[in-house]
């Protein structure tokens, strides 16, 4: 499995390259840009930024997130 560190980079080298970046995914959801940092650091856990993070980079959460997305759950969200 790639380390948190090498798919946070990964996220966000894809984020920035859809046109988007975590500052705007804070604004967007209002919450705090270290927020969003600790989801996508996989420190904290929230489906609603994870959801966005992925919808901006046009994937399903459990792309990035695997751990968190059993199987069966990726055809039901």
């Amino acid at each position: 499995m790639e380390d948190f560190k090498a798919r946070h980079l990964k996220t966000k080298f894809l984020l920035q390259k859809a046109g988007s970046n975590f500052n705007e995914i804070a604004r967007e959801l209002d919450l705090s840009h270290s927020t969003v940092l600790s989801v996508s650091n996989s420190r904290s856990v929230s489906k609603r930024v994870q959801a966005l993070i992925a919808e901006k980079i046009g994937v399903h959460p459990a792309t990035i997130w695997p751990e968190r997305y059993p199987e069966n759950e990726e055809e039901t969200n």
